[in-house]
Order: structure tokens, then C-alpha cells, then sequence
């Protein structure tokens, strides 16, 4: 557990920066385009997304997983046939792609510079991912931080360049936002040349690969449709300004994958490679619970300095997405509760179903927004995402248990669920947005996350004198190991 925290702050650097500097220039970029702007931005980058999860073939996520079936001198031929194959089907989507630029723009009613650069920036993203999973599979995260910090920024500077300097709008901000994937992907095929190439391709490993990987594919492409098959309905459904104000609070509840981001960076590789079974158990346990009581306690915080942040750094006509920030973290919290939950399938590599869960999540999530969109308008898409990611974790559960059953403390993640909803909504329906009564308000409702734990039963005074003395002896380097039952009761 150590370990796996350890890995996750580190890692954690890296995502901070990278969500605080998102979250940071929004109301820069809000100064120099639109909202309807901002949309066709948002639309281009998720297409992106969409076309990544495509063309890798669920690859990726067969490296993490086959490269520990083999000795530390055999994974060479992992790395290599996975680079080889992503490196192939990346171009080919470049090549159609280009070929395709003009009903593309159609299709999305973007600009078509806005295509062109989103079509490279998919190349680079798709290999650049590779190379730096190589860093995560070695669990070195220190070179892994090293160089997703350069990529930052390397963004930052682009990004002013192009959007304050040379005034290009949209498509300065996406140019800013790939550019500096281009060098660090130069500098990583320098730094691991000796690890990836093609001279360790191996045609029955690929195949094997994606026997295991290509389930994986449908369920990316559903997960997508949950996360962001909502912007294309949103501008259809509503309007091309309704989009920019749901994407401007996509990006501020961004704030929330700090953690989730730089916990599942770690959790992946550090689950799959603990042998024993008990172990395994009691270690995916501890996790999630410990994961609950801080991850939601920074959904609170968001939540709740949100309307402070947008009210005073950005224009007026974007201050509606206060309201949807609460609920598009709620349901970042919910995918990130089930990627945790989903190393059940992973470990028993029975990926079969895992189409289903997420097909299944994100049919519901998407007929939703049929009804709830003309109703709410954007808000019934946020709260759309809500029951849709919420049906994944319930999905995602059964699926793992069925393989790898794991005895989460359910009882007590309710409790917290209960505790954090209650300080949100004193939030968004009792406390000013601003003000001097807004901001110790909020302060107040931060602050007593703690105490609302206690009130509800999720934890009590022992549990916090517990967990108290565990950080105590963490601290000093003690390496006392603590009964089980301890640890679980200091949650």
C-alpha cells in the first residue's frame, strides 16, 4: 500500500499540473473565443479520442497485462510488437483520415483546420502512449513525471503563442495542445531506442494479443459513448453555445481526475503484478476504500469553489456551468470507481462480458439525453452521465466478481456517498455563489467532510485514532505490519 501510494503522488505530479494548468487557462481562452467556439474544440479532441480507442485495438491495455506473463529480459518482444503494431494502424488512420478531412468537418460541423490538426494530434497521442507506458510497466515514475512535465510545458508556451500572440482562436488552442506531444515523442524514441524498435516483433504474440486486447475495443468504444457521445447531443439537442458551457465544465470538474488519473496510472501495473490471490483480495480492497474517502472528499472541494472560480475569472455568459460541475465529477468519481473494480476482469483475463457492462452503461446513458436534453438542457445531460456511469459500477462489479471476487466494503462507500451529496447540495442550493458569506460558506462545508464522515457512520473516533497512528508510523519508516482488521477499520 505503500508502494501503490507512493507511485500515485508521484505520478500525481505530473496530473495536477497538468489539470490546474486546463482549469487555468480556460478563462484565457474564454477571453479570445466563444463559447460555440470552445464547442467545435471539444468535439474535435473526443472524435480524437473515439478514433484512438478504435485503431489501438485495445493493445495497450494487452501490453499492461501480458508484459508480467513473461521474465523482465522477454518483455522486449511485448513492447516491440505492441509499438510496431499501434505505430501501423495510427498511420493508417492519418492516411484515410486526410483522405476523409472534408465529410469529417462535415459530419462534426467543425472547420477542416481544425480536422487537420486533430488527425495529427491523434497520431502522435496514440504513439506517444506507448513510450510512456514502457515507464509505467518498469514502475518508474520519476522519468515518467520527467516527461509528461516537459509535454506541459511545452503546451503552455504553445498554447500563449498561438492563442494570445497569434491570435488564431480555436485552432491556436489545439495546435497548442499537441505541439508539444510532437517533441516529447522525439525525445522518447531517442531516450528508450534500445527498448522499442521492430526487431522483436512476434506475429503469435500480436495474435495472442488480441485475443485478449480486441474485447476490449467494443467496451473503450462504449466507455467513450458514456464519457462523451453527450457533446454531439448536446449540440444538436440544444445548441452550439450550450456545448462550449458543458465543455467549459467538463474541463473544471477535470479537477477530480488529480486523483483518479494519477491513482490509476499507478493501480494498473502495481494490481497486476501482486501473485497471490489473498493478497490481491485484501490488497483491492483496502485500496478502494482508502481511494473512496479521499477521492470524494476532493469532489466536495471542487464542488464547492467551482462557482467562486468561474464567477470571478471568467465572462458572464459562461457563468451557467457552475451548476454542472458537481455532477460531471460524480461521474469521473463512478468510471474511476470502476476501473478500480474492473481489475477483477483484468486479473481473471475474462474480458468477454466487458463489451456488455460497458455497451449496456452507455445505451442508457445516451437514451437519457434523448429525453432529459430537450427537458433540463444541459443539466439532464450531466445528470444523464450520473446514472449511466453509476449503472457501470454496478455492471463492472458483477462482471469482476464473476471471475475474481474481491469483499468491497460497500456499506461504508455508501455512507460516504451520503455524507459528500449532503455538503454539495448546501453548496448549490443554500450558500451564495460569491461573497463574503460565499467564501467562508464553502470554506465550512470543505472543512467539515470529516465531521459529516462521522455523523453518518462511515468512520468513527477510533477508526480516525486508528488511521491517525497508521500516518504516524508511515511517517517514522516504521515497518510494523498492522492486523487487517486494523487497517480496514482505520478507513
Amino acid at each position: 500500500m505503500r508502494q501503490l501510494a507512493a507511485h500515485s503522488f508521484v505520478y500525481g505530479l505530473a496530473g495536477v499540473l497538468t489539470k490546474l494548468v486546463g482549469i487555468i487557462l480556460l478563462p484565457v481562452y474564454a477571453h479570445y473565443v466563444t463559447p460555440a467556439e470552445f464547442g467545435e474544440i471539444e468535439l474535435v479532441l473526443v472524435t480524437v479520442t473515439l478514433a484512438a480507442v478504435v485503431l489501438r485495438l485495445g493493445l495497450l491495455s494487452g501490453m499492461f497485462r501480458f508484459v508480467f506473463d513473461f521474465e523482465p529480459d522477454a518483455r522486449r518482444s511485448t513492447i516491440q510488437t505492441v509499438f510496431t503494431a499501434i505505430l501501423g494502424l495510427s498511420t493508417f488512420g492519418l492516411v484515410v483520415g486526410l483522405a476523409l478531412i472534408g465529410p469529417i468537418a462535415d459530419v462534426l460541423h467543425v472547420e477542416q483546420e481544425l480536422v487537420l490538426i486533430g488527425l495529427f494530434g491523434l497520431w502522435v497521442t496514440m504513439n506517444l502512449d506507448v513510450i510512456a507506458g514502457i515507464y509505467r510497466i518498469e514502475q518508474r515514475p520519476v522519468p515518467y513525471v520527467a516527461f509528461s512535465l516537459l509535454n506541459l510545458g511545452l503546451t503552455v508556451a504553445f498554447s500563449l503563442v498561438f492563442v494570445i500572440g497569434l491570435d488564431l482562436g480555436a485552432a491556436g488552442i489545439l495546435l497548442g495542445n499537441f505541439s508539444g506531444s510532437f517533441i516529447v515523442y522525439g525525445l522518447q524514441l531517442v531516450a528508450r531506442r534500445e527498448t522499442i524498435g521492430f526487431g522483436a516483433f512476434d506475429r503469435d504474440l500480436l495474435m495472442r494479443l488480441l485475443y485478449f486486447s480486441l474485447p476490449l475495443m467494443p467496451a473503450g468504444v462504449a466507455l467513450w459513448g458514456l464519457n462523451a457521445a453527450d457533446r454531439f447531443q448536446v449540440q444538436r439537442l440544444a445548441s452550439a453555445a450550450d456545448l462550449g458551457i458543458y465543455s467549459a465544465a467538463s474541463k473544471i470538474a477535470l479537477g477530480i481526475m488529480v486523483l483518479i488519473g494519477a491513482f490509476q496510472t499507478a493501480w494498473v501495473p502495481f494490481a497486476n503484478s501482486i501473485a497471490d490471490d489473498d493478497d490481491a483480495r485484501r490488497t483491492y480492497r483496502l485500496a478502494f476504500s482508502y481511494w473512496s474517502v479521499w477521492t470524494v472528499w476532493a469532489l466536495v472541494a471542487i464542488s464547492v469553489a467551482a462557482p467562486l472560480y468561474i464567477h470571478l475569472t471568467m465572462p458572464s455568459d459562461w457563468w451557467d456551468a457552475s451548476d454542472l460541475v458537481p455532477l460531471l465529477m460524480a461521474g469521473s468519481v463512478c468510471w474511476g470507481a470502476y476501473m478500480i473494480i474492473n481489475i477483477g476482469v483484468n486479473r481473471s483475463k475474462r474480458t468477454r462480458l466487458t463489451p456488455v457492462v460497458t455497451a449496456t452503461a452507455a445505451a442508457v446513458n445516451i437514451g437519457l439525453n434523448f429525453v432529459l436534453i430537450p427537458a433540463w438542457g444541459v443539466v439532464g445531460a450531466a445528470v444523464s452521465t450520473v446514472v449511466g456511469y453509476a449503472l457501470l459500477v454496478l455492471l463492472g462489479w458483477l462482471n469482476a466478481q464473476a471471475g475474481f471476487p474481491v469483499p468491497y466494503d460497500w456499506a461504508r462507500i455508501g455512507r460516504i456517498v451520503v455524507a459528500a451529496s449532503a455538503l454539495v447540495a448546501l453548496s448549490v442550493w443554500v450558500v451564495p455563489d460569491t461573497g463574503v458569506a460565499g467564501v467562508l460558506g464553502r470554506i465550512v462545508l470543505v472543512a467539515a467532510y470529516p465531521l459529516a464522515l462521522l455523523a453518518v457512520g462511515a468512520v468513527s473516533p477510533r477508526d480516525w485514532r486508528r488511521f491517525e497512528g497508521l500516518v504516524d508510523r508511515v511517517r517514522r519508516g516504521r515497518r510494523r505490519r498492522a492486523p487487517e482488521e486494523g487497517l480496514e477499520s482505520a478507513l
